[in-house]
């Protein structure tokens, strides 16, 4: 129990000494679960105290966690209560490190991290919200209140609940496109400084929490970079690195892996992909609001859980959020941001040519997407890349999906002047990392994507589009920030490795398993998915119907997902 006052009562389970805790507010004022730093304006950021005095309490309470946003960051829930006006504010943090799923049962509202946690209560069943699932598919599964299942929401990042007298109050605290809009950084060398301290901090910051880490190398920039943070630190000395290889024709790469940890003295463990990995463990994920990457998970939960057992690792470092943050692809909206910022300058035929060169695409493409945006005050849309790569999915469902602005992330469906690279990008950085494995034991390592921290997203969302791929590179202000630091073959590839023929063996080796889950499954049942094209792209022959990996990757894990809810007894949705 870490709190408990009239209309107010907090429990946890987890904890973990130095990563996972309760913070308590002086004199029973409140609670802080997951993991709190301060940041200092000008200084490197420290853990929070675990008893917050009255003089860091105060001003947390008067503003109503509001001041944990603004002088906090980290992973954690807030729970704050008033005794004088009964009223408590749940606040998530910003990067939404830890799940917060709400649900309401007889005048009481509940909020948690996983619905494994509230199954022995017995709250009935629930209905099932297929717009929420068709979007999931559509690839339009922002971080939304909603969830796949209607009676029960989540809490987003940044945003606060306001409870009193029976009554729900939502506000956001952090809004990414106001962030984006503040002490814009232009120069590309101050953007280089920001982002090298700025990251080096919070890297460090997490290194700090854990006695032993281990840290998935993939050879691609943004593992390496936090390598590169902590090689010249005494952290090295409790880190240990992994790559998995794909054995086919993937690109193999084990040789950048290598560079890296060889860069610092590390050494690299190396372990090769299974393409024979069976499936069917899938219907035995555990009960969630919504589906998951269940590939990923069932791929990497337990090898990485043994990685970090042989070597006592209490954390595993990865990348992730790179990509998104530091801006990886769709350079051609840069042009069109210039224009939104600069106007029509001699510079804007240069970050034409750069942007059409990182795409590779034709440089009057660029200039035509820019221009529309600008005269036409046309605004590039993800339904314009996706929609035509949905061969599965019934035309109708896809048209109502990218129609509909019900699962796009309510701080994003009203773009408030912002130009249409800086949309993509918070709409990119906006997607969480998922903190908890579905196929996890509790005694498993934490899983910790150190890049994708408040700092760091708040920093990113600061530099213009047309900055983060100055001179036609990806992620180019990353990439000058720890230029030094890593190897020259890493620093400088422009190709990047992926495992699509890797996951086309799975799907190969499981083709049975999956025609039995889903041919007569709920997505079809319900006509989201068309079963002849589906019959069609299951039949091992030749044919016109090529649905992509994400696609397919979608439909089985969605499925799974419902069978699991069919399973446990649920209601069909009205």
């Amino acid at each position: 129990m870490a709190l408990r006052k009239k209309g107010l009562f907090v429990g946890y389970a987890g904890s973990r000494v130095g990563s996972s805790e309760p913070y308590c507010l002086e004199g029973g004022r409140g609670v802080v679960l997951g993991k709190l730093f301060e940041r200092p304006s000008n200084s490197a950021s420290v853990a929070a105290p675990l008893s917050l005095d009255d003089s860091r309490t105060r001003p947390i309470l008067e503003s109503h966690g509001r001041h944990l946003v603004e002088s906090y960051w980290g992973r954690y829930v807030a729970f704050l209560h008033d005794d004088a006006s009964g009223t408590s504010w749940v606040l998530r943090d910003p990067s939404a490190g830890l799940p917060c799923i709400t649900v309401r049962f007889g005048g009481v509202r509940l909020f948690f991290s996983a619905m494994s946690v509230i199954q022995h209560l017995r709250l009935g069943s629930f209905d099932l919200n297929w717009g929420y699932l068709a979007a999931s598919i559509c690839m339009m599964k922002g971080p939304t209140h909603a969830t796949g299942l209607r009676e029960v929401s989540q809490v987003l990042g940044g945003e606060c609940v306001e409870l009193r007298d029976d009554h729900a109050r939502s506000t956001f605290y952090w809004d990414p496109l106001k962030v984006a809009s503040t002490n814009i950084i232009e120069n590309p060398l101050e953007a280089t400084h920001a982002m090298r301290g700025c990251v080096m901090d919070a890297v460090r910051a997490w290194a700090g929490c854990y006695s032993r880490i281990t840290l998935s190398l993939s050879g691609g920039l943004d593992s390496s970079i936090v390598y590169a943070t902590l090689r010249d630190t005494p952290a090295k000395s409790k880190l240990t690195c992994f790559h998995y290889y794909p054995i086919g024709t993937d690109i193999d790469e084990r040789h950048y892996a290598r560079l890296v940890a060889r860069s610092g003295g590390s050494d690299l463990l190396e372990r090769p992909r299974d393409s024979a990995l069976s499936l069917r463990p899938l219907l035995d994920c555990e009960a969630s609001h919504e589906p998951s990457n269940y590939l990923y998970y069932l791929e990497n939960s337990r090898p990485d859980a043994e990685i970090a057992a042989s070597h006592q690792a209490t954390a595993a470092f990865t990348g992730w959020g790179g990509d998104q943050l530091f801006y990886q692809n769709h350079a051609f909206l840069a042009a069109g941001d210039f224009l939104h910022y600069r106007g029509l300058r001699p510079q804007f035929l240069r970050i034409a040519f750069d942007s059409a060169q990182m795409d590779r695409i034709s440089v009057w493409q660029v200039l035509r997407e820019a221009l529309a945006e600008r005269v036409q005050q046309r605004r590039w849309s993800i339904r314009d890349a996706m929609s035509e790569h949905l061969p599965l999915l019934r035309r109708e469902i896809v048209d109502e999906v990218y129609s509909s602005q019900a699962y796009v992330h309510p701080l994003l469906t009203d773009p408030r002047g912002t130009p249409s690279g800086k949309l993509w990008h918070a709409l990119q950085v906006m997607a969480p990392w998922e903190f908890y494995d579905p196929f996890g034991l509790p005694e498993d390592p934490e899983r910790v994507s150190p890049l994708y921290s408040q700092p760091v997203l708040e920093l990113c969302l600061r530099i213009p589009v047309h900055t983060l791929t100055y001179g036609g590179w990806d992620r180019a202000i990353a990439r000058r920030a720890f230029y030094t630091e890593l190897p020259r073959e890493v620093a400088n590839r422009r190709n990047k490795g992926g495992i699509e023929r890797h996951v086309r063996n799975i799907f190969e080796h499981n083709i049975g398993f999956m025609r039995e889950l889903l041919l007569d499954g709920a997505l079809v049942q319900e006509g989201i998915v068309d079963r002849k094209k589906l019959t069609l792209a299951l039949s091992g022959k030749a044919s016109k119907i090529r649905p992509g990996l994400a696609e397919l990757l979608e439909c089985m894990g969605t499925e799974a997902w419902l069978r699991h809810w069919r399973n446990q007894g649920w209601r069909a949705a009205a």
